[in-house]
Parts: C-alpha cells; sequence; structure tokens
C-alpha cells in the first residue's frame, strides 16, 4: 500500500496511523431510477441496527453520491447526515472520469456539488471520488481549482471487488474487507443497484461487529483523516466526542 501511495501521490489510499481506525466508504449511492428506490436505506440501516446494540462503538461512513442519481427519497442524503454520516462528490454519472475531458469533469463535479447541496444543505462537502479510480493529471488540477474540496483524489485500500460477478457475495466481500483491514484502512463497499445494496447491507451486518471486536472505530473519511499521524504507544486516538472505541 506504501508503494502504491507513493506512485499516485495525488489520491489519498490509507491514512498513516497507528491508531486502531478506519474510515468506512460506500459508493455510487443512491440506487438510480429502476432499482429498488428503497435500496441505499437498507444500508443505512444495516449500520443504524449495528449502532442501536454497540452505543459504545458507532459506525460511521462516508456516501459518495452520484449526481444523476438523486431523486426519488427526497429524505434519503439529509437522514444519512442526521445519522452522523458525511456525503462525498462521486461525480455526475456512472462512468469513467478519466476519459472526461477538464470542462466536462468540473460541470460532472460542480453539477454534483450543486444538487447535494440543494437535497442535503448541512452537508460540508470536501471529498471528490473518481469513477472508476482512474485520473489523470488534469484532474487533479481541475479539481485543486474548486473551492472547498480536498487537493487529492479520495480511493481505497482495496479494489472494488463487490460489484462484479462472482466476488460480490456477502461472504467473499467480508472475508476481503477483513483482510485489507489495518490502522488508517479505507474500506469500500458499494450502492448503485439493488443487487449490490443488497450485498453490501448483508456484508455490514456481519462487518461492523467483528472490527469493532477487533478493536477499530469505524468512522467518516474526514474524521480518519483528521487523526495524527502516531497515536501514542498504539493506543486509538480519541476525539472529545463518542466514537467507536477499542
Amino acid at each position: 500500500m506504501e508503494g502504491l501511495a507513493q506512485r499516485f501521490p495525488n489520491a489519498i489510499f490509507y491514512k498513516r496511523t497507528n491508531g486502531k481506525a478506519i474510515a468506512l466508504t460506500i459508493d455510487d449511492i443512491p440506487t438510480p431510477f429502476g432499482g429498488d428506490r428503497n435500496a441505499t436505506r437498507w444500508i443505512l440501516d444495516a449500520i443504524a441496527r449495528h449502532n442501536a446494540h454497540s452505543s459504545a462503538s458507532p459506525a460511521q461512513a462516508t456516501w459518495f453520491v452520484i449526481g444523476s442519481h438523486v431523486g426519488g427519497d427526497r429524505a434519503l442524503l439529509p437522514d444519512i447526515l442526521a445519522q452522523g454520516h458525511e456525503l462525498g462528490n462521486h461525480g455526475w454519472v456512472d462512468a469513467w472520469a478519466f476519459r472526461e475531458s477538464p470542462d466536462a469533469f468540473v460541470d460532472s463535479v460542480t453539477r454534483t456539488h450543486a444538487v447535494l447541496q440543494a437535497a442535503a444543505p448541512a452537508a460540508t462537502l470536501q471529498w471528490y471520488c473518481p469513477g472508476r479510480a482512474l485520473y489523470p493529471p488534469p484532474m487533479v488540477t481541475s479539481l485543486r481549482s474548486l473551492p472547498g474540496y480536498q487537493p487529492r483524489l479520495a480511493l481505497a485500500s482495496m479494489l472494488p471487488l463487490d460489484t462484479r460477478f462472482p466476488t460480490a457475495a456477502p461472504g467473499f466481500t467480508r472475508r476481503y474487507a477483513l483482510a485489507h483491514t489495518f490502522p488508517g484502512a479505507i474500506l469500500l463497499l458499494h450502492g448503485g443497484s439493488t443487487a449490490q445494496a443488497q450485498n453490501t447491507a448483508r456484508v455490514l451486518t456481519d462487518l461492523l461487529p467483528r472490527l469493532c471486536d477487533r478493536g477499530y472505530r469505524i468512522l467518516t473519511l474526514s474524521d480518519l483523516w483528521a487523526l495524527p499521524p502516531e497515536c501514542a504507544g498504539g493506543q486509538v486516538w480519541q476525539k472529545p466526542v463518542d466514537r467507536c472505541s477499542a
């Protein structure tokens, strides 16, 4: 992972810290028209059920939203925020972002930003994740011209194997996520379709308790990124708020 980060310094794959904390990210939400409009809520509800039974160790996530998917469930994005999560920008369409011209890229991000602000005015938007995870140098330059956004692209510590057969199965996804869990890891799961949301909801029902049993706090990307690089004695660094404790 260190070598990958050095090769692609304009993206983040993990947070350097020895505290037992990770970020959970959910890509491609909401489910677009034609899928089950409640599919994203299956994921939200899976996290909420975990938190209801683990009041001392709540899990939060960063949800990367595709702008053109926003529509049917107007309460969804505010409800995500109300449960302690954060929203991120995943562009306007589910496509290969690296193929966009600089102007098209800026239009994609700004259109999505406007939709998110209208749907969830309380959201603080600072993370952009490129579709398919690939990016050319002009994309980085364009991103840095957008006010409020982090200058590096948000990626993850694992490949998106939950989006394709035969690896898009709860048992495989859970094992794969656990195998890529380490202090500072950024885990990636997907919504975006009825099947993917169902898989993610099932995975989280089993994965979240296992992570907390191993002493990990499950944070938004912003909270993980705010951690100091080193935590004395390898202990979990505690913010002055109630989070998942070791």
